[in-house]
């Protein structure tokens, strides 16, 4: 029998090297946070002297190390209280799914007290949450992630921080507030008393540029792959390369250092040198990242799923067409999940132009669309709109890249005339649509197949 295609083996990553990868994997240090982590380092400082810390808002985009860096400050800091005898706990709580202060309210208190009182009035479910509090005692931070979720409803945002001034808890509890949001406008929409109740001090996690980018790429893969070790160059001007145990994460990096007695911090990081990635990749995915969002989530998986393709074709070094074919799929993937976070409206519009495309009709107008669309919104029992509030959708989907939207000099009427059809291979957009639930009576070979006939 020959070997499995599950063989644990590896060419190319380390023996337990992918989790280095992984979303899941925060790492300890982030030298391209520094000025936004001393920030955070300021507003946390109190509680290291047995009060509270100020409240927080981390925002920025997606991928900027903003829970990262949330998360390593918390343990530096928590490590000290234990240290020091002080009384701290550390909450990490995602909002994820959460929409109402209400639901907030009883997970903290779950999380602070052990039992959620889900199902009495708010202010009995406050009452729990300030009491837990006050069982727990001492320094309390709350670190809400994704708190943008709970909208525009503010009233726990504006309870929490107030709840010593307001008497809710006792005179030894502590409790403080740091918010992380990729939403850049939501604090703008908060109630003012609550906004300035909540907020303190603000840190921005401005976008990583390709230089941040490779760094980070260069840290993570010299722990992913096999025969990967980091460059660096002291300041004579002289190159070395460093091996990171993957045991140790970052704190190894200073050991290493610290044997061959060399400041790291007189260092700087050239990339890497290894005998798995050719020397194009991680400049690659740094460059694809950087022109998108900036997002180090973003160049990471980019890496990942190079090296996952090279590995599933037998090759034993992760190349710059692995880099282009991982950003392809990785695209791909992004704009099949736009397609299934559509509304009703916009999968019915998707639905119209995927069903004209099959019938080999391409660059179709408007109205034709529209007819479409009309016969589709009367098999699911859906509202219909007006052609012009139909083509708003149709544009909406060309700004999401699934379908592309070409706008001519002038229409019928003397308005704008549009043709559309789609970016996405129209058995991609079928798998999608038809795993919406409310098209399962729609049969879309039997509509394709009439519009062929007409």
């Amino acid at each position: 029998m020959g070997q499995s295609p599950y063989s644990t083996t590896s060419e190319i990553f380390a023996t337990g090297g992918e989790g280095y990868l992984k979303e899941d994997h925060t790492p300890s240090t982030l030298p391209e946070r520094r000025e936004e982590i001393l920030k955070l380092r300021r507003s946390l400082k109190p509680a290291a002297r047995g009060v509270g810390a100020e409240n927080a808002f981390l925002s920025g985009k997606a991928g900027q190390g903003k829970t990262a860096a949330a998360k390593a400050e918390l343990a530096e800091l928590q490590a000290f209280a234990t240290a020091e005898d002080l009384e701290l706990t550390t909450v990490l709580f995602s909002c994820e799914g959460i929409s109402s202060s209400y639901t907030l309210a009883c997970g903290l208190c779950e999380e602070l007290g052990g039992t959620n009182p889900n199902g009495h009035p708010m202010q009995k479910v406050l009452d729990h949450l300030w009491e837990a509090m006050n069982q727990v005692g001492g320094t309390i931070i709350i670190v809400l992630d994704e708190i943008d979720n709970l909208g525009t409803d503010d009233k726990i945002l504006y309870s929490l921080p107030r709840a010593r001034d307001k008497n809710y808890v006792n005179d030894d509890v502590y409790p403080s507030v740091i918010g992380i949001s990729n939403d850049l406008q939501w604090r703008d929409n908060l109630d003012p008393a609550a906004k300035d109740s909540l907020y303190d001090d603000s840190i921005f996690f401005a976008p990583y540029d390709a230089n941040d980018l490779r760094d980070i790429l260069s840290r993570r893969a010299s722990k992913a792959f096999r025969d990967t070790d980091l460059v660096y160059e002291n300041p004579d001007g002289e190159t070395f390369t460093i091996s990171v145990d993957l045991d140790g994460d970052d704190e190894s990096l200073d050991t290493a250092f610290e044997a061959r007695g060399i400041d790291r911090g007189a260092c700087t990081l050239r990339g890497i040198d290894s005998g798995v990635l050719s020397e194009d990749v991680i400049p690659l995915c740094a460059a694809y990242a950087a022109q998108d969002k900036g997002s180090a989530r973003q160049a990471i998986k980019y890496l990942r799923k190079a090296a996952a393709i090279a590995e599933s074709e037998d090759s034993p070094t992760v190349l710059g067409d692995h880099v282009r074919a991982a950003q392809d799929e990785a695209e791909r993937e992004l704009i099949i999940e736009g397609m299934e976070q559509l509304t009703t409206q916009g999968h019915l519009a998707l639905a119209a132009v995927t069903i004209l495309e099959l019938a080999n009709e391409t660059d179709v107008r408007t109205r034709d669309v529209y007819d479409v669309y009309k016969s589709l919104t009367n098999d699911i029992d859906a509202d219909q709109l007006a052609q012009r509030r139909m083509r708003d959708h149709l544009i909406e989907l060309d700004m999401l890249s699934i379908i592309r939207a070409r706008k001519s000099a002038s229409g019928s009427v003397g308005g704008e005339a549009y043709t559309f059809e789609l970016r996405v291979e129209p058995s991609t957009a079928l798998d999608v649509l038809e795993a919406v639930s409310r098209f399962d009576d729609v049969d879309f070979n039997t509509m394709t197949q009439n519009w062929l006939r007409e």
